[in-house]
């Protein structure tokens, strides 16, 4: 009895060292990347939140003063919560921009059903290292699991042992990190989009499914949650744009027919939100963007001179529209030279 009572101590010592030593190191640099990104919002005159589809906003097109907080997978209920941190601020900005495209709404990263649990427990250690211990979006779970257990909120001892392994021999390397400059170069194959968009839209199908199957509230609840953060932004005298991003054409068919009910249910949600006041702008079916596969890097993600012409092309509508003041810079004209020879390349597609 007494070696079983040591056994489970030295257990819990071990593990209380790696829960010490996981608020220090961070393998991928997730967690100072996201701190020094909240640092750059204070002051500014613009924020983007949202997942990996923010990378089709440049604010120097815009001709905005702005920072990005947008990170992959992030969903409706962690937008939510940063919002909330950010407006704690000194100084936060008069316009908040939220990228989202259809079945946004159905995420919910701290679901039991969820894929992506370590990315709501990376949102939690940024929080508590605020002092914000918080559920976000009713998740009593993760925030328990990250305090209890900070080792397991984030990736980097998987990352770890995975490179420990192959230098043994017994695992492929590692996937390098997306290499953000290189994708604004890569153009996209209009038939290899249409075979990739069928695979995605299956993956995205049953995650949903199993989603929705455990807790189909998901919903509802992240369409309070943005009217939550619309009208205490408001009540700070800023506003809330909410901006579905262009797909390309092979993607939007393929989620159309597989996802519809999400998809209409996607827009009803839209519809709700801008009778409140929110200013919605969406492009997901623009003509002008979906069937250019030149200007995308993949199905959902625009390369930089589809980010750069959509920047200039949104800019101008919410100019038009009254939301943005006059233009005081040239920014908005501006191209960056992308080299036309990359070469047609396809990346894994990711929300």
């Amino acid at each position: 009895m007494v070696r079983l009572l040591q056994f489970f101590g030295l257990g819990f010592v071990l593990l209380m060292m790696l829960n010490g030593l996981s608020w220090l190191i961070d393998d991928g640099g997730e967690q100072a990347r996201m701190r020094a990104a909240l640092g750059e919002i204070q002051g500014r005159d613009a924020v983007t939140l949202g997942g990996s589809v923010g990378v089709g906003l440049r604010y120097p097109q815009m001709c905005v003063d702005g920072a990005d907080f947008y990170w992959d997978g992030q969903d409706l209920f962690e937008v939510a919560a940063v919002a909330d941190l950010i407006l704690d601020g000194p100084a936060p900005p008069r316009y908040w921009i939220v990228v989202a495209a259809p079945t946004a709404q159905s995420y919910d990263n701290g679901a039991a059903a969820s894929e992506r649990g370590a990315r709501r427990r990376e949102f939690h250690r940024l929080l508590f290292r605020h002092g914000r211990f918080d559920m976000i979006g009713g998740d009593w779970r993760q925030v328990l699991v990250t305090a209890v257990t900070p080792a397991l909120g984030y990736d980097a001892w998987g990352g770890r042992f995975h490179a420990l392994l192959h230098r043994m021999g017994l695992r492929a390397a590692p996937k390098p990190p997306v290499d953000l400059a290189a994708r604004d170069l890569r153009t996209l194959d209009p038939v290899a989009a249409a075979t990739e968009a069928e695979a995605f839209t299956e993956r995205q199908s049953a995650h949903l499914e199993r989603l929705e199957y455990y807790n189909g509230s998901i919903p509802r609840r992240a369409e309070r949650a943005l009217l939550a953060m619309h009208r205490r932004i408001r009540e700070g005298g800023g506003t809330l744009i909410l901006v579905v991003p262009p797909m390309t054409e092979a993607v939007r068919t393929a989620t159309e027919r597989d996802l519809g009910q999400e998809v209409r249910e996607f827009e009803a949600i839209l519809g709700r939100l801008a009778a409140d006041g929110v200013i919605v702008s969406d492009h997901w079916r623009d003509p002008a963007f979906g069937g250019d596969y030149d200007l995308f890097a993949d199905n959902q993600h625009l390369n930089g001179a589809g980010a750069e012409a959509f920047s200039r092309s949104f800019a101008n509508e919410l100019r038009r529209r009254g939301v943005l003041p006059p233009a005081t810079c040239p920014g908005n004209q501006e191209s960056t030279d992308f080299p036309t020879t990359a070469g047609r390349e396809m990346l894994q597609s990711v929300n």
